[in-house]
């Protein structure tokens, strides 16, 4: 397993597609991979996690990526973004979406494929991942971050952030799965 992944049980609930998120194993041909383990097997001392879910829809990375971007949770990360500067419309996600512009508030495009985009933030220390693949069920949609270590370590004080992140992370799939269906 890769610096910083975590392998968890799903947890229970009375809604049938949140019983199906959970963190689990980043996927070696991930795009955020390479901040897990490098070309030659080492692994890297940046925190990496993946969160993972299937809807019982064919959703595109666009429309999942817009739909993530836009909830009513990541709204108010926005709208704390905005009070430091940097601004954003739902338009910029669109242009950045479809290859317009390479960066939406905070993030820059790293990397981006059919099925896969890596977001950069404006002081690359952190990475945002998404991932979208047919599953039997529907769409198996991913989400997953990177924290860059300084040197050999993680940032300071980003361990006692962990719990609030992984939090977090999991509310944001699932507002964007709300939005999806």
């Amino acid at each position: 397993m890769a610096a910083g992944a975590f392998l968890l049980e799903p947890v229970l609930t009375g809604d049938p597609w949140q019983n199906r998120r959970m963190q689990t194993e980043l996927p070696t041909d991930a795009l955020l991979a390479r901040y897990a383990v490098s070309d030659d097997g080492t692994v890297l001392p940046h925190y990496t996690d993946c969160f993972t879910t299937v809807i019982p829809t064919e959703t595109g990375l666009a429309a999942y990526v817009y739909a993530f971007y836009t909830t009513p949770l990541f709204r108010s990360e926005r709208l704390v973004l905005r009070l430091l500067g940097m601004r954003s419309s739902d338009a910029d996600i669109t242009a950045m979406l479809e290859g317009e512009q390479q960066h939406f508030a905070a993030w820059t495009v790293e990397d981006r494929t059919d099925d896969q985009l890596l977001m950069c933030d404006v002081n690359a220390r952190t990475r945002s991942w998404f991932r979208v693949e047919p599953d039997a069920d529907g769409t198996r949609l991913y989400f997953g971050s990177a924290v860059t270590a300084e040197g050999e370590r993680p940032p300071g004080g980003y361990r006692i952030l962990l719990k609030l992140h992984r939090f977090y992370s999991r509310r944001l799939l699932r507002a964007a799965v709300r939005r999806l269906m």
